[in-house]
């Protein structure tokens, strides 16, 4: 029996980025001692994913109609919405009792009242890009099914996230080998990865 001839050292990817792949979002950063002004942004995806030295048996590492689907569907929750992060720790957030309108309250003292359908109330600390990138990867995950992506070779995830030309944030973690929920929406907990303790101080000159 003849053996297989040797595969050269190298792995296969797939990038997809799309003019459909974006969504309009209102918000602002803040964390302690800073507030932006309310603002918004065309944001937009790119997906990267990472596979290895084998493609499956239909030739791709991954269809890119599956890659699209899941992509669109996750820019159409967050289009035209005002972005309101749940977990900040320098912004009260509350809804009224028929839940019909959004109030916030931040450190500075500034006030908002948004009606809660025009909110999309997202599980991060500030309304950054980077913190965007750690939801959308998630949201993609859930829905393209992990455990087959890593049956298909595929170990790896990258989302790029971007707030205007020449402005944009990566978030990038290998796939794990489950499906549950709870334990994918764990490991974007984007409170996991945020530095604790006082923000150094950039020097001056």
């Amino acid at each position: 029996m003849s053996e297989s001839p040797s595969i050269p050292e190298t792995t296969f990817e797939v990038n997809v980025s799309k003019d459909t792949f974006k969504f309009n979002c209102g918000h602002f950063v803040a964390y302690k001692g800073f507030r932006e002004r309310l603002h918004g942004h065309n944001y937009k995806l790119a997906i990267r994913l990472l596979g290895s030295r084998r493609i499956g048996q239909d030739g791709y590492v991954l269809d890119f109609g599956d890659l699209k689907a899941v992509t669109k569907k996750v820019c159409k929750n967050l289009n035209e919405y005002f972005i309101c992060p749940m977990y900040s720790d320098v912004i009260t957030i509350r809804e009224d009792e028929e839940e019909k309108n959004v109030y916030m309250t931040c450190e500075d003292g500034s006030k908002f009242a948004f009606p809660k359908a025009d909110c999309v109330m997202l599980p991060i600390v500030h309304s950054t890009v980077e913190e965007i990138a750690m939801y959308c990867w998630g949201q993609i995950l859930l829905d393209l099914d992990a455990q087959y992506l890593v049956k298909r070779g595929i170990h790896t995830m990258a989302v790029t996230c971007s707030e205007a030309i020449g402005q944009e944030a990566v978030f990038r973690m290998r796939i794990p080998d489950t499906n549950e929920k709870d334990e994918i929406l764990k490991l974007c907990d984007v409170r996991t990865y945020i530095m604790q303790g006082e923000m150094s101080t950039r020097s001056q000159g």
